[in-house]
């Protein structure tokens, strides 16, 4: 009897991704805070990749203004990033797609995963405006950012629409909130979580 051998399987964007994270901490977003669809799903993956140490950021942080107090010196630790949304909901919060923009700033790579009934990895993304008029900040702050497949943007890179972010912090925390600096309003915009 004779053996073929077999090709080597491909890796997947997944594998890809986690050999570019080093063995380092990554964190695990959801497109939104609170009860998710997806949640599930990052918990059987956290339990089925142990070998790979995914912090879920709604057990990392209590509250988005406790996020907002240590993510600027806490970013830093993670060696790169995970967010998840469901099929037919990729909206991003501004909070979730700030971390996206400061780890892809920080250059640690970024995979985005599409949950139904199995998650589907997409590896070229991009984080653009979701329609709310350019002049005001919208509200909920649920619907900030939409996610988008973007074949032309760098693997594990994705492109944002720059009038999304920029590099230096918009956000402060006073007191228990959350505050949203505006250029050009006359008022900041309070987020409690």
């Amino acid at each position: 009897m004779t053996v073929v051998p077999q090709p080597d399987r491909t890796p997947s964007s997944f594998d890809r991704w986690s050999e570019r994270a080093e063995g380092g901490r990554i964190i695990v977003l959801k497109g939104r805070f609170g009860r998710s669809t997806v949640s599930p799903a990052a918990a059987h993956l956290r339990n089925r990749r142990r070998d790979l140490d995914l912090k879920l950021s709604w057990r990392e942080f209590e509250s988005v203004p406790d996020w907002g107090r240590r993510w600027p010196t806490e970013q830093h630790a993670f060696a790169a990033g995970l967010i998840l949304t469901p099929t037919r909901d990729p909206v991003v919060e501004r909070a979730v797609g700030r971390c996206l923009f400061d780890l892809a700033r920080l250059g640690r790579p970024l995979l985005w995963g599409v949950v139904s009934d199995r998650i589907r990895w997409r590896s070229r993304f991009t984080l653009g405006w979701n329609g709310w008029p350019k002049e005001w900040l919208p509200y909920p702050e649920s619907t900030y950012a939409r996610l988008g497949v973007a074949d032309d943007s760098g693997e594990f890179c994705p492109r944002f629409d720059p009038i999304l972010y920029r590099a230096d912090p918009d956000f402060y925390v006073c007191n228990t909130r959350l505050y949203w600096s505006i250029e050009g309003l006359f008022y900041p915009v309070a987020f409690d979580g």
